[in-house]
């Protein structure tokens, strides 16, 4: 990721867009974006979908190779209802034909596989989110989207946000998130972002989000203003929403949090 930020005198007001071009010189490779009036930011960003960056392209030869060995599979597991290696094998076969074709069809082989395998349910959860984001990025990519919506999946891990440097609001809620991970700094350009719902009881080891403006954490377990205290450093945030947090009982606890976030204009509890 590169990022370089302008002084308002660097551009020409009068000109319709500015173009701009990176270089580099031992790879003789370059990249371009256009900035149009009007427009506060702009960005170039490798494709997931053209750069094969989460699955292999498949010639018509393998995929009816893999066709087929899906199809042996389900037979094989419609004997063996139970049989983990069968159920893993189907759900990545699945994955390497078509993500979204099979997304529905993947999810439910998910939940057979947790049943016949709850030994290892946690790494199930967290390899169901991973193909989840993946999906929701080809779809956002898709769409040329700046909003991303995880909500309602699920999800028990944040990955590859390193794809999502130029959201600008993410919808979180409804998961299974016990933490906000350090990754997270990778959003430059998120503003809004919503995390009601979870499981989060701290954002310690958060990184400041420099245009963070609003920030919903209500319904999750966070049980003391100190919790909190990574807050104190992003510069933009102006709206907190905690309602429903085991802290909003705290007798005082509105002031002691306007003591700990001075520049959090409104704080809900």
């Amino acid at each position: 990721m590169w990022l370089c930020d302008l002084p308002s005198t660097a551009l020409n007001d009068h000109w319709p867009q500015h173009t701009f071009r990176v270089l580099w010189e031992e790879g003789q490779s370059q990249k371009e974006c256009v900035l149009f009036k009007g427009h506060k930011d702009c960005w170039s960003q490798d494709s997931v979908t053209e750069e094969q960056v989460f699955r292999c392209e498949l010639s018509v030869e393998k995929s009816t190779v893999l066709q087929s060995e899906l199809e042996s599979c389900k037979e094989l597991q419609a004997l063996e209802p139970e049989n983990k290696w069968c159920l893993l094998t189907i759900i990545l076969l699945m994955r390497a034909l078509d993500p979204l074709v099979y997304e529905r069809e993947t999810l439910s082989y998910f939940e057979t596989l947790k049943a016949a395998d709850p030994m290892r349910s946690a790494y199930l959860d967290d390899l169901r989110s991973k193909f989840l984001i993946e999906n929701s990025l080809f779809k956002m990519e898709y769409a040329e989207s700046r909003v991303v919506d995880l909500s309602q999946r699920g999800l028990t891990i944040l990955c590859h946000l390193e794809h999502l440097l130029v959201v600008t609001h993410m919808n979180l809620s409804d998961n299974l998130l016990r933490c906000l991970p350090p990754s997270l700094a990778m959003m430059r350009c998120l503003e809004v972002l919503e995390a009601d719902e979870n499981r989060i009881e701290t954002l310690e080891g958060l990184p400041p989000l420099p245009r963070l403006e609003e920030l919903s954490l209500c319904n999750n377990r966070i049980r003391r203003p100190s919790d909190l205290r990574a807050l104190a450093s992003f510069p933009k945030l102006a709206h907190l929403n905690l309602q429903g947090n085991p802290l909003c009982q705290i007798p005082g606890v509105q002031s002691e949090l306007a003591t700990l976030l001075p520049n959090v204009a409104t704080i809900l509890t």
